[in-house]
């Protein structure tokens, strides 16, 4: 719905629509937390708030919500709540201003680990960890936020 930057990647007129549609044919709904604010109409700026706004998000029908935290200080912490109990995923904060499409690349990696059988906890546990591991090795290209590097575990790191 919208870039790291706040630019809408959709038409906001498009939001209801987004809810009522398409929310609740969703497995996994990845918000980072201006997108949950966006959706909710709450002000996140918390763990605590982002629980909230994914209670919120799941009542509105999908199967389970991971509310990003990349936009928070701090750890790297995403949730998760399956409509029961919240998850906890936390990684350090890589200092890099390449994170281009990091959002993208961690709701691809969560559906292809549970089109390969895992459980969602550990589709999003497995998926955390290889963008973790491609922000870390992210590469320098071009003069604004640059992209991860997806293919990192296949190349010589040279560190």
């Amino acid at each position: 719905m919208y870039a790291k930057n706040g630019a809408p990647l959709m038409d906001p007129d498009a939001i209801d629509t987004l809810i009522a549609e398409v929310v609740p044919l969703a497995d996994v709904l990845t918000p980072n937390i201006p997108e949950a604010e966006k959706i909710t109409g709450l002000a996140i700026a918390s763990h605590e708030d982002m629980e909230q706004a994914a209670r919120k998000i799941h009542a509105m029908g999908c199967r389970a919500v991971l509310m990003k935290g990349g936009h928070s200080a701090g750890e790297a912490t995403d949730i998760l709540f399956d409509g029961d109990s919240f998850r906890y995923f936390r990684e350090k904060r890589i200092a890099t201003k390449n994170t281009h499409g990091t959002g993208c690349t961690l709701s691809s990696a969560i559906a292809s680990f549970l089109a390969l059988g895992h459980a969602t906890e550990e589709a999003v546990a497995r998926a955390k960890a290889y963008v973790t591991g491609a922000i870390e090795h992210a590469l320098e290209l071009g003069k604004g936020n640059g992209p991860t590097h997806h293919f990192h575990e296949f190349y010589a790191s040279g560190d």
